[in-house]
């Protein structure tokens, strides 16, 4: 790379995180669907919280909710609420059955709305499925004792949010899978981890470990039950770097945050932005260049 790096990215992504209080041991008590109890509690809650964001004057460009926190025939109805806020939404899925008898799978579905900052962006909202590819050992024990078979999805999602950034999706246990974190480096702004996990503590860990060694922001949207949500950035000074963290089980709530997009691509291509005369930004992780490099590379190549 020659001369100072530009960014042509937007200054931050507004960003809406909900938290839904789905119980799982009510939930899925009695096999692979959501109970009509906490169905029914599920939708109340995820109506609000798009009620809420349809106040703000401007919605949220992307808003997420937790692994297995939709149900499953609310998906046409998540779709208009997309279209309505006109906000891409990234939701978990309540589990759906597989091509042969016994086999399920765990997904995140994106939808993208007839129009999205102010762009028309088709005639009707558009939708990815995207799979989780491996269970957690206690999610796998209990799947099994059903008895089904849990079918992974081995795909890795990158998406190109335009002026946004670049941003990457997985779905819980997946965000322990050290080869596909190293495929994001170099090519994401943000990672968004939709999950269900009870160990907060350890996914906050990791978060703040993968922010610095991707060099993105990294959001995670858990389970209020569980609690543990946050969003952290690699900046320089430790005070900016958790931009959001929601704690305590049994809680349901919808945040509105903003993470940085254009400073960070600058730092990333190997600019040095600065903020009341600080560097905002820690230094790019080893190896971080030559990553950016080998990229550059095999894009010439295609």
């Amino acid at each position: 790379m020659t001369g100072e790096p530009v960014s042509v990215l937007n200054a931050s992504l507004k960003l809406g995180v909900i938290q839904t209080s789905l119980d799982p041991a009510a939930a899925w008590a009695a096999g692979t669907k959501m109970s009509p109890c906490e169905e029914e509690r599920a939708i109340l809650e995820i109506r609000g919280y798009f009620a809420a964001f349809r106040q703000e004057e401007q919605s949220p460009d992307i808003i997420l909710l937790p692994e297995l926190a939709v149900p499953t025939g609310f998906e046409p109805k998540l779709r208009a609420m997309a279209n309505g806020l006109q906000s891409v939404v990234i939701a978990g899925l309540d589990y759906r059955n597989g091509a042969q008898a016994g086999h399920i799978h765990n997904d995140a579905l994106l939808i993208v709305p007839k129009r999205w900052r102010g762009k028309a962006m088709g005639s009707h909202a558009v939708t990815r499925r995207i799979g989780k590819t491996y269970p957690a050992p206690e999610e796998k024990k209990k799947l099994l004792s059903v008895p089904c078979e849990f079918q992974p999805d081995p795909s890795v999602w990158l998406f190109d949010g335009d002026g946004i950034g670049t941003f990457g999706v997985m779905v819980c246990y997946d965000f322990l899978d050290l080869e596909r974190i190293a495929m994001y480096r170099g090519k994401v702004q943000h990672l968004f981890i939709l999950a269900l996990n009870k160990d907060a503590t350890s996914f906050r860990h990791v978060a703040e470990a993968v922010s610095r060694m991707v060099f993105c922001n990294v959001v995670i949207c858990n389970c209020g039950h569980f609690g543990g949500s946050l969003a952290v950035s690699p900046y320089r000074l430790s005070e900016r770097r958790t931009i959001y963290q929601h704690a305590g089980p049994g809680l349901s709530t919808g945040q509105i945050i903003e993470l940085p997009v254009a400073t960070l691509d600058l730092h990333q291509r190997g600019g040095d932005p600065m903020k009341d005369g600080i560097k905002e930004y820690k230094s790019l992780p080893p190896g971080y260049e030559i990553s950016l490099m080998l990229l550059e590379q095999l894009a010439k190549l295609n």
